[in-house]
């Protein structure tokens, strides 16, 4: 088994001569070794310094070493050696966090690998905390993310609201202006031409100028009110649906228009596949009830 890299390693016997053979070993396994006779200073050096293995004699000074030393030895994984096998010792200094008990005297191969099974459990165990301090940071960035996504969602239905409300002033403002558009185009168009119609030298025109008036009041009153019909008939088409509003007959619209009989019969199949009127229903009743229906809502919401 080959040592996982360059770590730092602490020897604490108080015997001068194990400490050097046992630095010069682990020299030789590709580590960095510190030996210490002394408790105090080899707490001291760990922490000042951070230390992967820790291999301390628990009879360095009357008292049980792993409790003085792991404190100070933070993440490292202490061995503990002793003369003679006391099973109560040893089962206490494994309960404080001592990664591994040799008895003394032992070879060095049984160190070595004592060593290399504590810094490769090292490895793992810092791995691990690696890939859950990065689980982590991605969870805090991923709620983040929500958190900021929630944002923009808050505001996008604020602007939709905004926006709806924008919309609904703007048709009633639209509507409005037509209104009175209509109405001032009616206060105009109309007296004009009834003075026209009264007229000894325009008196042949008087058909014409029926159908002016018609016209313009259904501009102003009737079709205008309704968007829908306004929208889907062409101009002819609302020509003819005024006149078949009024009563006029296909003969009589054939001759206010100057068209033929057959023209305004297309129309009249026009009308009534773009505003989906069955045969079973009377055209003029329909165009009617649409304009009655007009002037109910524009009074309710006005």
């Amino acid at each position: 088994m080959e040592a996982p890299g360059k770590h730092k390693v602490v020897f604490l016997d108080d015997d001068k001569y194990v400490v050097e053979s046992a630095i010069q070993a682990i020299y030789s396994w590709g580590l960095e070794a510190k030996g210490f006779t002394n408790l105090q200073s080899a707490i001291q050096y760990i922490a000042r310094n951070k230390c992967d293995i820790v291999i301390v004699d628990v009879i360095v000074s009357d008292v049980c070493c792993p409790p003085l030393i792991i404190p100070a030895a933070a993440e490292a994984k202490i061995i503990i050696m002793a003369d003679r096998v006391d099973k109560s010792t040893a089962i206490k200094s494994l309960e404080l966090g001592a990664f591994d008990w040799l008895e003394k005297p032992f070879r060095n191969e049984l160190l070595r690998h004592s060593v290399l099974r504590a810094l490769t459990l090292l490895e793992k165990e810092r791995e691990s905390n690696r890939l859950s301090d990065e689980l982590k940071i991605s969870r805090s960035k991923l709620l983040a993310q929500q958190q900021h996504l929630e944002s923009l969602n808050a505001q996008l239905l604020d602007t939709n609201r905004a926006l709806a409300v924008f919309a609904q002033n703007m048709q009633r403002e639209r509507e409005e202006l037509e209104k009175r558009a209509a109405l001032k185009l009616r206060s105009i168009i109309l007296p004009v031409v009834a003075k026209l119609k009264n007229s000894e030298a325009l008196h042949a025109f008087e058909s014409q100028f029926d159908m002016l008036t018609l016209q313009v009041e259904d501009m102003t009153t009737g079709f205008a009110l309704d968007f829908n019909v306004a929208m889907v008939l062409s101009a002819a088409e609302m020509r003819v649906a005024s006149l078949i509003k009024n009563g006029a007959t296909t003969v009589k619209i054939a001759s206010y228009l100057h068209i033929s009989e057959n023209t305004v019969r297309t129309h009249r199949k026009n009308i009534r596949r773009k505003l989906k009127i069955g045969a079973q229903y009377s055209l003029r009743n329909f165009l009617n009830s649409r304009i009655s229906q007009a002037r109910q809502v524009s009074l309710i919401k006005n």
